[in-house]
C-alpha cells in the first residue's frame, strides 16, 4: 500500500468502523467517529511504516480493495490479526475475497505465521460466510441482550 492508498483506505475505513460499532451497539453515534479515529491513530501511528503493521492494496487488473493485518510474536509462535479487509462493492461476490484470503495464507506461511485471527461483527453475515468458507473457526463469541 502506498501513502496515497492509505489516505484512500482511511477516508472510508474510519467511518465504516464507527458505523459498524454503532450498529453492533458497542458505541453510541455521538462518540463513534472520534473513537474510531482515535483507534486508527493509535494503531497506525506511523502510517504505512508503523512496525508490525502490514497494509496491502488488493489488485486484480485494478485496485479492488485493501487488507491490513498486524503480526505479533508470542510464546506459541508468530500470529497475525486482520484489522481490516475490504473488497470494493463493485467487485464483491466474484471470488476476490476468497482469492485474497488464500493469498494471505501463502504470505503468512512465508512469514512463518502459525495463526491468523480476525474479528467480524455478528451482523455481517456475508463476511462470516466467507471466513467460514476459507477455514476460519469461532474461537470466542460475545453475546448481548438488550432490554
Amino acid at each position: 500500500m502506498t501513502a496515497s492508498d492509505l489516505e484512500d483506505f482511511l477516508s472510508t475505513a474510519i467511518t465504516d468502523y464507527a458505523n459498524e460499532k454503532v450498529e453492533a451497539g458497542t458505541w453510541d453515534e455521538e462518540e463513534a467517529l472520534a473513537k474510531s479515529q482515535d483507534s486508527f491513530n493509535k494503531l497506525l501511528y506511523d502510517g504505512i511504516t508503523t512496525p508490525n503493521e502490514y497494509l496491502y492494496s488488493i489488485i486484480s487488473g485494478e485496485k479492488i480493495g485493501y487488507i491490513w493485518f498486524h503480526v505479533d510474536e508470542t510464546r506459541s509462535g508468530k500470529h497475525a490479526f486482520i484489522y481490516d479487509f475490504v473488497i470494493f462493492e463493485a467487485f464483491r461476490g466474484k471470488g476476490f475475497g476468497t482469492k485474497t484470503l488464500e493469498a494471505l495464507d501463502a504470505l503468512a506461511k512465508e512469514m512463518q505465521i502459525t495463526k491468523i485471527e480476525l474479528h467480524v461483527f455478528a451482523h455481517n453475515q456475508t463476511a462470516i460466510g466467507l471466513y467460514n468458507k476459507v477455514g476460519f473457526q469461532n474461537t470466542d463469541i460475545t453475546m448481548a441482550k438488550y432490554l
